[in-house]
């Protein structure tokens, strides 16, 4: 398949998920990882767990190294869903597990990993797509003024809670925990 090809390929499916489908997102990701950076992980469990944040400080989502388990933060998530338009927290949800996709594949430089999501987002997405802007001005650059105002500190027994989604992918049943 030509680049152009792939490009339109992965870029239509995209525009063909929900962004409420988490499974359809990670099923994406890790075509575009596969086909593009010959990597892959299987058995993969998604988490969303309470991190809180505190004045627009806050971890969007973790890779925990040498399991795996990706979460994302269910405060950050909550806050893009209801204050952003629907094609950004989409495009959140993308940028989010791509990152901590690739550094489940054994990728644990940061600066590695965000420079590979960087290129990989704007070549497939342009910088014009919600995608492409998001791997340009960050993950912060979305989220309405009073989420910089504000902070929220989550309970010892939220963080200790996560909700896990089940992605249901070829090799999600391939876990090893």
């Amino acid at each position: 398949m030509k680049k152009t090809d792939l490009n339109n390929y992965f870029k239509s499916h995209y525009d063909y998920l929900d962004s409420e489908d988490f499974s359809g997102i990670f099923r994406l990701v890790t075509d575009i990882v596969g086909k593009i950076l010959n990597k892959s992980r299987a058995g993969i469990l998604l988490g969303l767990v309470e991190l809180g944040y505190d004045r627009g400080n806050f971890i969007g989502g973790f890779y925990r190294v040498g399991t795996n388990e990706i979460y994302l933060n269910k405060s950050a998530l909550r806050i893009m869903k209801q204050e952003s338009k629907t094609d950004l927290y989409k495009a959140y949800i993308f940028h989010l597990l791509l990152h901590e996709y690739i550094h489940a594949t054994g990728e644990n430089s940061e600066y590695e990993t965000q420079r590979l999501t960087k290129q990989l987002s704007l070549t497939l997405f342009g910088r014009h797509h919600p995608v492409g802007k998001l791997a340009i001005f960050g993950l912060g650059s979305f989220f309405p003024y009073d989420f910089y105002q504000e902070r929220y500190s989550p309970s010892p027994t939220e963080i200790l809670n996560p909700e896990f989604i089940l992605l249901r992918h070829r090799d999600s049943e391939l876990t090893y925990i």
